[in-house]
């Protein structure tokens, strides 16, 4: 039998103390944070007040903490890569230590930062976008009391010029992004969203029900935008999607085909009434979710949150089980 390397993490995979590793992590966090307000507010204080959405790292409840522990045989230097990653509504603090089985194909890459970029995130159910910094530890640092792993004298300096420095492309990629955004059009959005685990639904399942292109195409939009904490855009994107769902559902009971003027969210569920498709209670849902659809598509930047968007997600979801899932007629209401 061939013989492998015996991985060596020199201690560092003690389960015992992994609790003291977050607690770092934690402290860390919150000082850097404290240093990115600091930097909103002093220049970029009229972005953050006309719209603090593209600005993730704004909210702890916003962001998660993923503490990779690596092998000293993973490149012969680092110890841990520490990632704070952006999950809306869905903080976690995660440690996990890489074994063999996570490593396979570590030297098809030759920066090692790329491989757990691009190979052990999405293993992980997390995507490389929604990293926004990272901090390497070494084990050869593991004598000085900056390394995460120091378990009662952990200090870390906020004048550190790299934190600092990651601070300030943090902040300057966030409000470029932004601008880029608004002069893209809707595709500029990342695809595969339904991989990102903060979706509020599981989205496989409807998209598997609705089995529809352009339905999976928009709420991918929807939900990468959702990921970017860009909610006014996503309940906008939501919209289209309910949009194309109403169509699917008249063309699931055999409603003659929809004129092309006849599209509109508003005129959808009109035409969902007179055919006595839906119940009133969906009716209603419908309402509420075409004035959000409304008010996120003519109003300005910020006025969309993030419940919104929870909301009209769920009578997506509601809509599509209650009435494309098996074959039922229409329901005198």
């Amino acid at each position: 039998m061939a013989e492998v390397l015996k991985l060596e993490y020199k201690g560092l995979d003690d389960p015992f103390k992994f609790d003291e590793y977050i607690q770092n992590a934690v402290m860390a966090e919150d000082q850097l944070r404290d240093i990115y307000i600091k930097r909103l507010n002093t220049f970029n204080r009229e972005n953050l007040k006309n719209n603090p959405e593209p600005f993730r790292f704004l909210k702890k409840e916003n962001c998660s903490i993923l503490f990779l522990i690596q092998p000293y045989d993973f490149n012969y230097q680092l110890a841990a890569t520490i990632l704070y990653l952006s999950t809306p509504g869905d903080r976690k603090k995660e440690i996990y230590v890489l074994k063999e089985k996570d490593l396979v194909g570590i030297d098809n890459y030759i920066n090692p930062h790329d491989f757990l970029l691009e190979e052990v995130l999405p293993s992980m159910d997390y995507d490389k976008s929604q990293v926004m910094f990272d901090i390497n530890d070494s084990y050869e640092g593991l004598k000085f009391n900056n390394s995460f792993f120091r378990t009662n004298d952990f200090e870390i300096s906020v004048e550190n010029s790299m934190l600092v420095h990651k601070i300030t492309e943090l902040i300057r990629n966030e409000v470029r992004h932004f601008k880029t955004l608004n002069t893209k059009p809707l595709s500029y959005f990342a695809k595969d969203a339904h991989k990102f685990p903060f979706s509020i639904l599981d989205l496989k399942p409807l998209m598997k029900l609705v089995e529809d292109e352009d339905f999976n195409y928009q709420l991918d939009q929807a939900m990468a935008a959702y990921h970017s904490n860009l909610f006014l855009p996503c309940a906008a994107t939501l919209g289209v999607v309910l949009e194309t769902l109403c169509l699917k559902i008249l063309e699931h009971y055999e409603v003659k085909k929809v004129k092309t003027g006849d599209t509109q969210l508003g005129k959808l569920r009109e035409r969902l009434v007179n055919e006595r498709i839906t119940s009133r209670r969906d009716n209603t849902r419908l309402e509420v979710a075409y004035k959000m659809r409304n008010m996120a598509s003519h109003t300005s930047p910020g006025i969309a949150l993030k419940e919104d968007c929870h909301f009209m997600l769920n009578v997506i979801n509601t809509l599509a089980f209650e009435y494309l899932n098996g074959d039922q007629s229409a329901l005198e209401r």
